[in-house]
């Protein structure tokens, strides 16, 4: 075969494995892709061989732009890609080291905390100190670590079957009942998973002072010291305790009382007490334990009895802050409360926080008056005559909000009801109008609150109403195209054939007339009968089926990150989705392993901190984060986690002299500043290992490595402040090159031209990066040697780090272009730097071997330990290959795989003992999911790039 036909692209074969796209176009220099036909298949079943030649593009790129043999689909860059750049008259890409995509169209509405929506553009400044809703067990809120902004992409909008939209590029995921799956693999009739409630626009409270101690100069001081402490006093409107608290005292005025010795009574469902005892904690109470007691009720000469749940706070400081701040004091009936006096200096949505707890607790549940008709949800008060017109104002008040929002309501009514033994009583009652359109604006803007079965029918409401809404649009539009055919002169007989729809309505349509809009038809399910078929998720997300994927052209997109290890977020009511190794060898055999396999990943599981978000061997300060940018593994030996020989066999001894912390942000310093020693999540690891093929025994023994041996392999990098790193980048670069990026193929390129400031700065904060991932990955060598030594009969100082690699990099080196020595950025995206010997960058141990290449494999397939071979430098800029490679994509792994199955067999048929965060993180990096990394070395060892030292399978492997 001397060409291979790729679809658009056809390789031409220069030798074996070698393969080239010539140039064409505005390709700068050929493209190469380094594969045997077997893993060609594989590279050209994505859009590997596209970025590849995109990336040929970029201004000063030199020889070629290389694909490795484990290259896969990026973003801009393909994963196993290397181009080695001009550092003069070239640029330095961001894209081509690595970077997440951004995905939803700007004006996507992002749900955060407190029932706030906002558009996802407008986050740009202000996504620091922001919690996103996150679909998890339950619905839940999680912090905004990243915020990305690209420029136009092309993007699709998916619509629903109740006219839901959204607009994404193609490879954002939504969760699926199969789980998260990204837009291009998802068509009309799939169903995905949507939110019914969206909340309402955010506004800014402005952080007004409502509560000062001078406030409580008449209570003791100690109840003011207690509110004080817990940074209740000052109170402002922008405080996130005000909010709680809002919460709180409209749930307090529907279902509260204060009683005896300080205590405060919250009265509801369990579950949903839980909700209010955790906001008590939070704003830093102690709740009690919830009670039970069976209660006789007698309501109309009719009796009954029910079980009463209840909790109680015994702090007087809490409950004088709640008079405070508006809750009822004594009987309700008689106690003539208002609205809040502080509302006047309220938003929308901080109203709508205490209405909807007060609607939670007061005001009644969707149900059905008729068949397909919902009721007026109403909420009512008994009031004496005294204080019945406070009663009134209060109900007033609450109309006048929601009319603010675009919810009407009916008139306040007042009822004659028995008077007590004292006195008069009025029963007052106001409810929101029942047409569907202000349904279901009141059902998803505010709705109810600490009340999840008027939440769970609230949803199944839209859900119903919003379908009855488009049949009966269905179902008008039919009206009025038949009554079109019939003025044109079409028989009755074929307008009737032309729709599938009962004939009477075809003929009441056109010779009856109608009032108004048609109903749905009989076969239209009641509400109880779509109740009944609609089944709401713990987190209050409702299947919906997809109606239509259209293409809408190009735009700019955006992304965010979230803390939570769902990895999702909200947006237009959809839930849609979130290195470099080293090598540390032992004394031990395989022999004395077995046995403790299950202790000693237990052991290494609760030592190392693995996961998404912070946590880490060592929290410091920003100070801290910034010596490490600085001085690398320095830092480490410094505070007594590494060795002399630790630093002497890393790469460039740990340490790159251009890092400069002050090109690193604040934000970045201090995602990094609770991440020192943390495996992070994705394909991260801890794996030990045993050495089971030794192929060069004489560099095998320069390396110190022997069959049966045990190894440990640490694959991790710079976790979120890498990420931040590039990010605060990619955003500065498309803001002053954007002449650049217009020249380029594909924005996601993102490249500063060589010799400008941006460079300049990018290198050094990249650099600064890499100093910080060596750190990383020694304190997690420095735990992995603590758990071995305690549980082996093993000394630390026989624990030796074999050597240290980064991967996602682009490094100055010089190179021989055109035979002439050239200053090179030389880029590797999931590639690995493959030295030979003599090289003077290679550390003594290894000047005359060469540079030990470590390269994962899958956890069912095992590693392998290279050496940098000789032709690397005039193939490949010295480089090679960086792993086994994915075969697909992380959703469409847990479509495949069920993470506990994938243990369990590693663990019963290869004695390979694996533990993670969740059974996702390990369906993720099944054994199937990666490429056969014993094609790759094959491929590597033949082109003599990095040259095969010795195999190694896993014992244990824990994941973040």
């Amino acid at each position: 075969m001397t060409t291979y036909d790729a679809g658009e692209v056809t390789l031409e074969k220069v030798r074996e494995y070698v393969w080239e796209i010539p140039r064409e176009g505005g390709m700068r220099v050929p493209a190469r892709v380094l594969a045997s036909e077997k893993l060609l298949d594989e590279i050209s079943d994505d859009k590997t061989l596209e970025q590849l030649k995109n990336s040929a593009h970029l201004p000063g790129v030199r020889k070629h732009a290389l694909c490795m043999p484990d290259g896969h689909q990026g973003y801009g860059f393909p994963v196993g890609g290397v181009a080695g750049i001009d550092a003069e008259d070239g640029c330095i890409s961001p894209g081509a080291v690595g970077y997440d995509i951004n995905c939803l169209s700007g004006d996507t509405e992002v749900q955060l905390s407190h029932g706030r929506r906002i558009p996802i553009a407008d986050l740009a400044t202000r996504f620091e100190g922001e919690q996103a809703m996150v679909a998890g067990e339950t619905i839940t809120r999680s912090p905004i670590q990243l915020f990305t902004a690209s420029g136009e992409q092309p993007v699709y909008e998916i619509e629903t079957t109740t006219g839901r939209r959204i607009e994404a590029t193609a490879d954002h995921p939504f969760r699926t009942p199969d789980g998260m799956c990204p837009l291009n693999e998802l068509e009309a009739g799939d169903e995905i998973a949507v939110r019914p409630f969206r909340g309402l626009e955010d506004e800014d409270p402005h952080g007004r002072t409502i509560l000062t101690e001078a406030d409580f100069a008449d209570q003791h001081p100690q109840l003011v010291r207690a509110l004080s402490q817990r940074g209740l006093l000052p109170l402002t409107t922008a405080d996130e305790s005000f909010h709680r608290l809002l919460k709180l005292v409209g749930f307090f005025t529907g279902d509260g009382s204060f009683g005896g010795e300080g205590q405060t009574w919250f009265y509801g469902d369990p579950t949903d007490l839980e909700q209010i005892r955790a906001d008590v904690r939070e704003i830093g109470f102690t709740p009690s334990k919830v009670y039970s007691r069976e209660r006789s009720h007698d309501i109309e000469g009719k009796t009954f009895e029910r079980t009463e749940y209840s909790f109680k706070t015994t702090s007087k400081a809490l409950r004088l802050l709640l008079r405070k701040l508006g809750a009822p004091v004594g009987k309700k009936i008689e106690s003539g409360f208002t609205t809040p006096w502080y509302f006047e200096h309220l938003t929308n949505w901080q109203k709508a926080l205490y209405y909807s707890a007060y609607f939670g607790a007061e005001m009644s549940a969707p149900a059905a008056q008729h068949e397909k008709t919902l009721y007026c949800p109403k909420v009512s008060q008994n009031r004496t005559m005294e204080t019945a017109d406070a009663g009134r104002a209060f109900l007033r008040d609450l109309t006048t909000f929601l009319e603010d929002i675009g919810i009407e309501t009916n008139a306040v009514e007042a009822f004659e009801t028995d008077s007590n033994a004292n006195r008069d009583v009025v029963r007052l009652r106001v409810g929101v109008k029942n047409n569907s359109v202000n349904l279901v604006r009141f059902f998803s803007t505010v709705g109810y609150r600490y009340n999840r079965s008027k939440q769970r029918k609230s949803a199944i409401a839209i859900q119903y109403l919003k379908t009855k809404g488009r049949e009966i649009a269905r179902r008008e539009a039919i009206a009025t195209e038949a009554r079109t055919m019939a003025d044109g002169g079409i028989s009755i007989g074929e307008i009737k054939s032309a729709f599938e729809i009962n004939e009477r309505f075809i003929e009441r349509s056109i010779w009856s007339g109608r009032s108004g809009r048609p109903r749905p038809g009989s076969e239209f399910p009641s509400f109880e009968e779509f109740r009944a078929s609609c089944e709401v998720a713990e987190d209050m997300t409702i299947r919906e089926g997809i109606v239509s994927i259209e293409p809408l052209g190009r735009k700019p997109v955006y992304d965010i990150g979230v803390e939570h290890e769902a990895h999702n977020f909200l947006a237009n009511g959809f839930v849609v989705s979130n290195c470099g190794v080293r090598m540390l060898t032992t004394p031990l055999e395989y022999d004395d392993v077995r046995g403790h396999e299950e202790e000693l990943v237990n052991r290494l599981f609760e030592a190392v901190p693995s996961g998404l978000g912070g946590g880490g061997v060592f929290e410091g300060t920003v100070e801290d984060v910034e010596a490490i940018l600085e001085r690398g593994m320095d830092w480490a030996l410094e505070h007594g986690f590494a060795t002399e020989a630790d630093l002497e066999h890393c790469e460039d001894e740990g340490y790159r002299p251009e890092a400069d912390a002050g090109v690193v942000s604040e934000k970045a310093k201090n995602r990094g500043k609770t991440q020192v020693g943390s495996l992070g999540s994705g394909n991260h690891f801890l794996e030990v290992q045993r050495v089971t093929d030794v192929y060069r025994e004489d560099v095998a023994r320069e390396f110190g490595l022997e069959a049966e041996q045990i190894v440990v392999l640490i694959h991790c990098g710079s976790r979120g402040l890498g990420h931040q790193v590039c990010t605060d980048y990619l955003r500065k670069i498309e803001q002053t090159h954007g002449d650049l990026l217009a020249e380029l193929p594909d924005r996601e390129l993102a490249a500063a031209p060589a010799g400008s400031q941006l460079a300049d700065e990018y290198y050094r904060a990249m650099c600064a990066a890499i100093n910080f991932a060596w750190t990383n990955r020694q304190l997690i060598m420095d735990r992995t040697r603590d758990v071995l030594t305690d549980v082996f009969d093993v000394r630390r100082d026989d624990l030796e780090l074999l050597y240290d690699v980064a991967h996602n990099i682009a490094k100055k080196e010089v190179h021989t272009v055109d035979g002439e020595d050239r200053e090179l950025y030389v880029h590797r995206k999931g590639a690995t730097r493959a030295f030979p010997a003599g090289r003077p960058e290679l550390p003594p141990a290894y000047a005359d071997v060469g540079q030990p290449v470590i390269i994962p494999g899958s956890m069912g397939a095992g590693s392998y330990v290279l050496r940098g071979g000789e032709r690397s430098m005039a193939e490949t800029f010295g480089s090679t290959a960086h792993g086994a490679g994915r075969l697909m994509s992380r959703t469409q792994a847990k479509q495949e795989f069920w993470g506990e199955d994938v243990r369990d067999d590693l663990r019963e048929r290869q004695q390979v003992y694996v533990k993670a965060q969740s059974g996702a993180t390990v369906a993720e990096e099944a054994p199937g999911v990666y490429k056969d990394v014993d094609e790759v070395i094959r491929v590597s060892d033949a082109l003599g790039i990095g040259e095969r030292v010795a195999r190694t399978f896993p014992v244990c492997n824990i994941k973040g």
